[in-house]
């Protein structure tokens, strides 16, 4: 006999809606400089909320042991202490950095709670809170990082989008925007796959909203956002297309077509207007020279290396590609990595080096984090998007369901950034796991309401 359900008080409700309120503002701010205190506020309004509705412990765990998801993070942060015990070339630093993992650790849990929140009763109620939120408060976020650009400046359209603003760098804004985009697409795959996806409001609206979240991300000027969004849209539309029956199928894969032409000619806009484009290829060619050239090691003291037509190589193609490929060398060298260190790539080159070197960090966050806790917690933490990854395709295969899909393009979108854009660190990995939990608790708990 199947238990009634109590209707929840009037303070659980308000306190319910703080809390969402609190998630929204949080993911605003999470981003925005010099506001550490009002992130980690709001983190602990968040967890006493949280626990002021007396959440389903039980059902916490179960969805935390879904398929071993839980393994991978544990096993890492297992490892980061005996490698800050025992590898660390500075244990009593390593030991300090290595706070980033084990704060990012409970978030991820508390991320699990907050979806299970027992307010919304239905899977679509719950997704919809918290999902929407997400997706308005990172629309909102890319819309005020445009808006506050500094238009007044006396420079091309794309000398201004290159700006930095008062609320954060285009980068981080690039990395917001592409696991924007990749909910959005979750959103309408599902909608089409079963009439209902996590956002409310009708199709033409949520489409509307994608085509804002494209633009204001190709506009972030960063080329690292492009291959990413690739990605995400070749995922999307092969789920599109593989949901269709046999005799809509063509006309699937016409909007498919008709979705291509138009990131394609974002891209195209893109290039166009970023001069940086030009110098690229001989660039990462000048890049890959470590050997050679040493700009890559001392950005500020050395002067960038000239290209066969005698012009300075595009800085930032240049500097990603050496860091690359010097992270892949300082990784053979030191396989068991120099200490957990949001900086451990430097310290690796000026023990090979010399202390001139001044560069800090190699600006790829899977390579970074593996220098400095060696290569076996650099593959627990790809274990642990893979796990993530796996959780979110099995419940999308099993029941074409909106969440898995969006954990899955979710987790694609941040991994995938993480292997070329230095986000394994800081507020960065922590907004990762916050979402990644909810995520994965909305889906769990879709399959255990089915059941």
């Amino acid at each position: 006999m199947t238990a009634p359900v109590t209707k929840p008080s009037t303070l659980q409700r308000s306190l319910e809606t703080t809390g969402l309120a609190a998630f929204a503002m949080l993911l605003f701010l999470w981003s925005v400089p010099d506001v550490i205190a009002a992130r980690n506020g709001l983190l602990a309004l968040l967890l006493i909320l949280v626990l002021a509705v007396k959440p389903d412990l039980s059902q916490i765990a179960a969805t935390l042991r879904q398929r071993s998801v839980a393994i991978p993070p544990l096993a890492l942060t297992a490892w980061i202490a005996l490698h800050c015990a025992v590898f660390a070339w500075n244990p009593g630093r390593a030991w300090h950095e290595a706070e980033q993992w084990f704060k990012a650790v409970p978030i991820f849990v508390l991320g699990t709670a907050i979806g299970l929140s027992p307010r919304w009763r239905t899977p679509a109620g719950r997704m919809s809170a918290w999902g929407g939120a997400a997706v308005l408060t990172y629309l909102i976020y890319l819309a005020f990082q445009v808006v506050y650009k500094p238009w007044d400046l006396q420079a091309p359209a794309g000398q201004i989008l290159l700006q930095t603003t008062r609320i954060g760098s285009r980068d981080l804004a690039s990395y917001l925007g592409t696991a924007l985009i990749g909910l959005q697409l979750a959103d309408l795959v599902a909608h089409s796959a079963r009439g209902r996806g996590f956002l409310n409001g009708p199709v033409w609206l949520r489409v509307l909203g994608l085509l804002a979240a494209t633009v204001l991300t190709v506009a972030t000027m960063t080329r690292n956002a492009l291959p990413v969004l690739m990605l995400l849209g070749t995922v999307a539309a092969a789920s599109f297309v593989s949901t269709r029956p046999r005799q809509t199928r063509s006309r699937a894969i016409a909007l498919v077509s008709l979705a291509t032409v138009l990131l394609a000619s974002g891209i195209a806009i893109n290039v166009k207007n970023d001069e940086r484009w030009a110098r690229f290829a001989s660039s990462v060619a000048i890049g890959l020279d470590i050997e050679h050239q040493k700009a890559w090691l001392a950005q500020e003291q050395t002067p960038l290396p000239l290209n066969a037509q005698g012009l300075p190589v595009d800085d930032s193609a240049y500097m990603r590609t050496a860091w690359m490929k010097g992270l892949l060398t300082e990784i053979a060298r030191h396989p068991l990595g120099v200490g957990y260190d949001r900086n451990a790539f430097g310290n690796a080159l000026r023990a090979d080096y010399g202390k001139w070197v001044t560069t800090g960090h190699g600006h790829a966050g899977v390579f970074d984090f593996t220098i400095g806790v060696g290569i076996p917690g650099g593959l627990l933490l790809l274990a642990f998007f893979v796990a993530l990854a796996a959780a979110g395709l099995r419940r999308w295969r099993e029941d074409r369901d909106a969440a898995g899909l969006a954990l899955l393009l979710f987790v694609l979108s941040y991994a995938s950034r993480a292997f070329i854009d230095g986000i394994v660190r800081d507020h960065m990995l922590e907004q990762f796991m916050l979402l990644a939990g909810v995520l994965l608790a909305l889906a769990h708990s879709n399959k255990a309401s089915q059941a």
